[in-house]
Formats: structure tokens, C-alpha cells, sequence
């Protein structure tokens, strides 16, 4: 894993400001640059009206203004921990597909964000950058939960549903374990729904009727690690049972859990609306920075 580029987009709230730590944190380990991001929203109904446009151009250009000042503070914190970085604001319409264009015209290792863990109705209407960041960018989004108090990843979790794109995500885990020391914990979710008549016997978990199940997706695990992971490597393997989002999510929780790596299906269109995406949950309801890693495409 290759890590010298790191793109940190900023909207000045403590969410970001966190993010902010975080990249440096990593810029300094990994010896990388940082580029601060901001866009700049432009309301569209009022692009439109001619006679607005001029007196629209000098209020963004005070608010601009206003920006800078706050970039440049942004950029001395990192600066002066010997960080190469520099700032960068464009304007756009929607933050979300600001940053993927810049992002897709100019060569990133990494985003680093802040999320709102935005929930309920409120992100129902609204949605997240984050969560359209994490679908749709081209290299890998970490991103910074607001519960987030301190930088540290001694603990790693990466879920495993057996696909190809699991691989890729082993692979930055590995890397990140090296760096940084921490141990590995692989997990799969055994999204299996009970018959109902088994509740009637008292039954009411899938281990209760296979009682062998856990011990041999264990050795599946390993087995389809086998060629990624080091023979030196202590890692530990947990089989659960539920939906895949809420048992990540609690399981990390539960065990101190301090980075979640897992694989993005970049899942867009119908297939979105209808399946919608386990990672994306993951980024919404997990309080501990989650590390998405979207699949490689295809050779043609």
C-alpha cells in the first residue's frame, strides 16, 4: 500500500477539524503530503438570474475571502509538523461531486473526512457526503466519526463476505497492521434467516441447529487468507450471526475496535436503490474510523 497523497476536504466544523488530525497523524506516518479541500457551494437557482450574478460574484468573493483565512490556519497546523501541504477551494454545486472530480483529475492515495453520522429522517432527506464519497471515489475514504477523540489503531477490523473485492481491503489492513503494530481481527456475518418453526422448539440461532457451522467458516477464512496473510501474523476470526452493518458495527464497539477496513461494492443506479450498501452503514453508525476500499476495476 502506497500512501504519499492525501486529500483532507474541510468544511471548518469540528467533524473536519478532526479529520484534519487524523491525516496528519497519517501524512507524518506514512511521510505524505496533504491537500486541504474545500468547495465552495454556489446555490444554483440564483447562477441562473443574470441580474444577481454580479452581486452574487462579490458575496462569494468576501465569504472567499472569509475561507481563506480559516484554510490558512488549517495549513500552518499541519505545517508545522514538517508536512508538505497545500490548500486548495473550488466552487461547485454539490460538496460530494466537487471533491470526486477533483479527485478523479488528479492522482490521490487517500480521502480523509470527517462524518456527520447523520441519521433518521434528517438523513433520509438529505444524505451524506460522506456516504456518496465513500461509494463513488476511485481510491480509498477514511473517514472520521464525530465521536472520535484521539488517533490511535491498535485494533483493526475487516469484514469478509468472501469477494473478491475482501481481498483488496485484506490488503490495506496488512499494510496499516504493519505499519502501525496492530492486531488483526478478520469477521463474517451469517445473514441466515431462521424457519419460523424452529422458534417454536426454542431454537432461535442458526449455531443451535449447526452446531459445527462457526468452526468451519473459520477455516474457510483461513483458508481463503491463506495467500495474503504473512505465516507470522496473529490474527483472530469471529463468525456472528444478524445483519451484516449492525453486527460490525456493535462487534467494534464492543471490543475496542480501533479501525474498521472493509470493501466498497460501488454499488450506483437501481442496484443502489434496491440493495443499498453494508459499508455505508458501516461508515453511518460506526464510532470508530472506517477505512472504505472500493474494488478494482475490471481489465477489459
Amino acid at each position: 500500500m502506497i500512501i504519499k497523497k492525501i486529500l483532507v476536504p474541510l468544511d471548518f466544523s469540528e467533524f473536519s477539524e478532526k479529520a484534519l488530525e487524523y491525516a496528519i497523524e497519517l501524512a507524518e506516518k506514512f511521510e505524505a503530503a496533504l491537500t486541504l479541500f474545500h468547495a465552495v457551494l454556489l446555490f444554483q437557482d440564483d447562477i441562473g438570474e443574470e441580474q444577481r450574478l454580479q452581486e452574487y460574484e462579490n458575496w462569494i468573493k468576501k465569504r472567499e475571502n472569509r475561507l481563506i483565512n480559516q484554510m490558512e490556519n488549517s495549513r500552518q497546523k499541519a505545517a508545522r509538523r514538517g508536512i508538505d501541504v497545500q490548500t486548495i477551494m473550488i466552487r461547485g454545486i454539490s460538496s460530494a461531486d466537487v471533491i470526486l472530480d477533483h479527485v478523479n483529475d488528479n492522482p490521490f492515495d487517500l480521502i480523509v473526512m470527517g462524518t456527520h453520522g447523520r441519521s433518521g429522517l434528517k438523513h433520509i432527506l438529505q444524505g451524506s457526503v460522506a456516504e456518496k464519497v465513500v461509494r463513488m471515489s476511485p481510491v480509498p475514504v477514511l473517514t472520521i466519526h464525530r465521536s472520535v477523540t484521539q488517533f490511535q489503531v491498535n485494533k483493526i477490523l475487516v469484514p469478509l463476505d468472501f469477494s473478491f473485492n475482501c481481498k483488496d481491503a485484506t490488503d490495506y489492513a496488512l499494510s496499516l497492521a504493519k505499519k502501525f503494530k496492530s492486531t488483526l481481527e478478520f469477521i463474517h456475518i451469517i445473514e441466515q434467516d431462521i424457519h419460523p418453526s424452529f422458534y417454536a422448539s426454542g431454537v432461535d440461532s442458526i449455531f443451535q441447529i449447526d452446531t459445527g457451522l462457526k468452526e468451519r467458516v473459520i477455516e474457510n477464512m483461513k483458508g481463503f487468507l491463506a495467500d495474503q496473510l504473512p505465516p507470522e501474523l496473529t490474527a483472530n476470526f469471529v463468525v456472528k450471526e444478524g445483519k451484516a452493518h449492525k453486527e460490525i458495527v456493535e462487534h467494534a464497539k464492543e471490543n475496542g475496535i480501533d479501525m474498521i477496513v472493509i470493501a466498497t461494492h460501488g454499488l450506483t443506479g437501481l442496484d443502489y436503490i434496491l440493495l443499498g450498501s453494508t459499508t455505508e452503514k458501516v461508515v453511518r453508525w460506526a464510532n470508530c474510523p472506517v477505512f472504505t476500499v472500493r474494488r478494482k476495476k475490471e481489465s477489459s
